[in-house]
């Protein structure tokens, strides 16, 4: 084989390389493009989730301030220990 049959031959294969090499990064890049997409989508519903906590933190912090939780959680005791008398009253 000659010297320029040579050279011709291997730049037909490097040409082919090349293009194989660019379609296939087009694909990945394609998939990583997808990937950041979904990435996106999801840090948007955690940003509004958080949004969402962060109020009802608030409005429990101000139902604790204001005293209705601790009446309410004693209130909770105060009536399940009267219905237990009422209902040993009722058995005997």
């Amino acid at each position: 084989m000659t010297e320029v049959l040579q050279a011709n031959i291997f730049f037909l294969i490097t040409a082919m390389a090349v293009v194989v090499f660019t379609v296939f990064l087009c694909v990945a890049m394609y998939f990583v493009i997808k990937i950041l997409s979904s990435v996106r989508n999801i840090t948007e519903r955690i940003d509004e989730s958080s949004e969402v906590i962060a109020d009802d933190i608030q409005q429990l912090r101000t139902y604790i301030v204001e005293g209705s939780l601790i009446s309410q959680i004693i209130g909770l005791f105060i009536k399940s220990k009267r219905s237990r008398r009422k209902q040993t009253e009722d058995v005997d």
